[in-house]
């Protein structure tokens, strides 16, 4: 479904569907893995199930200091006290061949192995000691207390993490308890970032040149890396079809994501799609979206590697990527990444375009009453310091003219 004519489009891709139709295409595409220390797996994803080689613990054990006992022998109490006779101890850290025996006991340390024969810890603290060895209790045990059995954290066989899950601090420690030295993880994606313009330089030496420093390659690479892939910095493209079509050539064959900002609308100079086309099919899969700012974003799939044709203006091409690069980097890094929000009153009305998705810059200011969001002064796609001003965003919808001021609003944060 499309929206309506627009100057320079022939029509333009809804942003549900775009981003629908995008991610669909690289549905054949295998999510690539590589096998890594777990010294070295912090905050990556699991590219299969992690299933539990052993038992853990791997034997019943103390969680206490004091004494292993057998409950059964103090069915008598709190009638009269209980003697019992200690007849060895539980070393931590090694193994322990004694049995407690009837009217026995067996000293522990937290974390040693419970001896056989035993089924409760009585602690230290309710103990004690008698002459010739024997301790004292007058305190009845109950079956399993202060004992951690056998395979209650992890039993042996379990799928204890899942394929897709991104690995926490605790998670690493399981996996080295488990005795997991290296773990298989999905790669990383690489992203390719481009700048297109023979007016853009890295530098610039003369104000008064006409040039434009190239700031898109920067920003678009920190996102990336924010988002948990690899950006690979392709350089600056003079607009000229051969020297873009080599670019995007060596971008395809060496990443899995190609960003390639500016030479995204319809004009004379804006050769992104025609070279995209140029290098196999499907090619552009979308050209225009209804959305603002961003419209003249380009959706594509060569040699099943997917290509983001961004706009030229930097907060455009942020919205570009936010809205289609980090859901397109979550597919093909296996992993759900999800935006933070929060949940504001909006200050000021503020006005979208009937048919497009508009994406409103806010600052975030709390009040006694509420956090109000409240929309920086411009709007426009040339200003960058709308986004360094803003905290985040809110969207005013397809179907809607207008948000009024009081309503509550969900604000996506920039941060």
């Amino acid at each position: 479904m499309n929206c309506s004519r627009v100057e320079g489009f022939r029509s333009l891709t809804r942003v549900d569907i775009a981003l629908k139709r995008f991610l669909k295409a690289v549905e054949s595409r295998q999510v690539k893995s590589e096998l890594l220390p777990i010294s070295k797996a912090a905050g990556r994803v699991l590219a299969a199930d992690v299933v539990a080689s052993r038992d853990l613990p791997s034997h019943d054990l103390s969680i206490v200091d004091g004494f292993a006992v057998r409950s059964i022998d103090f069915e008598h109490l709190p009638s009269e006290p209980l003697v019992l006779k200690r007849v060895g101890e539980s070393i931590l850290g090694k193994p322990c061949k004694a049995t407690v025996k009837r009217l026995q006991a067996i000293a522990v340390s937290t974390g040693s192995i419970v001896p056989m024969g035993a089924d409760s810890v009585v602690p230290v603290e309710d103990v004690t000691f008698l002459p010739r060895g024997s301790v004292l209790l007058t305190i009845r045990a109950l079956c399993g207390q202060n004992i951690v059995l056998k395979g209650e954290d992890v039993s042996r066989g379990k799928v204890v993490l899942k394929k897709g899950a991104c690995l926490r601090p605790q998670d690493l420690g399981l996996l080295k308890a488990m005795g997991v030295g290296k773990i298989s993880l999905v790669a990383k994606p690489r992203v390719a970032v481009i700048s297109t313009g023979s007016e853009l330089v890295e530098t610039l030496h003369k104000a008064s040149s006409g040039q434009i420093v190239d700031i898109n390659r920067l920003i678009l690479s920190s996102l990336v890396t924010q988002s948990g892939a690899v950006a690979v910095d392709l350089g600056i493209v003079k607009d000229r079809k051969g020297s873009i079509i080599t670019a995007l050539k060596r971008a395809i064959e060496s990443s899995d994501l190609v960003l390639v900002s500016g030479g995204s609308s319809v004009g004379q100079r804006d050769l992104i799609p025609s070279c995209v086309n140029a290098l196999g099919k499907p090619g552009m899969l979308v050209h225009g979206v209804a959305m603002r700012p961003s419209m003249p974003t380009g959706l594509a799939v060569v040699k099943k590697t997917p290509i983001i044709s961004l706009p030229g203006f930097p907060v455009s091409a942020m919205f570009a990527f936010l809205v289609f690069g980090r859901p397109m980097i979550g597919k093909l890094g296996g992993m759900r990444i999800v935006d933070r929000t929060e949940t504001a009153v909006l200050a000021d009305p503020v006005r979208g375009v009937k048919g497009f998705r508009t994406f409103i810059r806010v600052t975030l200011r709390k009040t006694p009453k509420a956090l109000l969001a409240e929309p920086v002064r411009s709007q426009k796609s040339s200003v960058l310091m709308s986004m360094i001003s803003a905290d985040g965003y809110i969207i005013v919808p397809e179907d809607a003219n207008e948000v009024l001021a009081n309503h509550s609003v969900k604000v996506t944060l920039l941060s």
